[in-house]
């Protein structure tokens, strides 16, 4: 399973670095609103900053949903990755609403495009995580008879 949470990390990595350049190409006019009135998106003007961010923010949700698969029986794991989806869905719709119908509509489609494509490797992450198998463990000789014995 670690070689194939790594894989997923890596993924997501380059997504990262995607998402980051698409959002750093917003209007000039985005420009000009996060520099003087929206000074709390100012990280999405610098593509390494956003990266990073939006790095940290897959791999808590790639940590959060293994935990999940690892530790606890499949019926719950499953059903986190499924709610994990479903809020997904439920954010790139509300960003597709938000895109439309506020100011953000000015800020071009190349930055659209790097937020969907945040919540497109979002709801990945959860897919590839749902469908991953556990690694099943043997049990040595010594310890099945461990287990008769007691």
């Amino acid at each position: 399973m670690g070689k194939n949470i790594f894989i997923l990390v890596l993924i997501q990595a380059l997504l990262a670095i995607l998402m980051a350049f698409l959002i750093s190409k917003m209007s000039f006019i985005g420009r000009m609103g996060i520099t003087f009135v929206y000074k709390e998106y100012l990280v999405f003007k610098s593509p390494w900053k956003t990266a990073l961010l939006l790095f940290a923010v897959q791999t808590f949700l790639i940590l959060i949903l293994a935990f999940f698969k690892y530790f606890t029986p499949s019926k719950i794991a499953n059903t986190v990755a499924v709610f994990t989806i479903l809020i997904g869905l439920g954010a790139a719709y509300y960003t597709y609403l938000d895109f439309t119908t506020t100011s953000h509509k000015y800020m071009k489609s190349n930055f659209h495009m790097g937020f969907y494509l945040f919540w497109f490797a979002w709801i990945f992450s959860a897919v590839y995580l749902l469908f991953l198998k556990k690694k099943k463990v043997a049990l040595t000789n010594l310890e099945i008879q461990e287990v008769t014995s007691a």
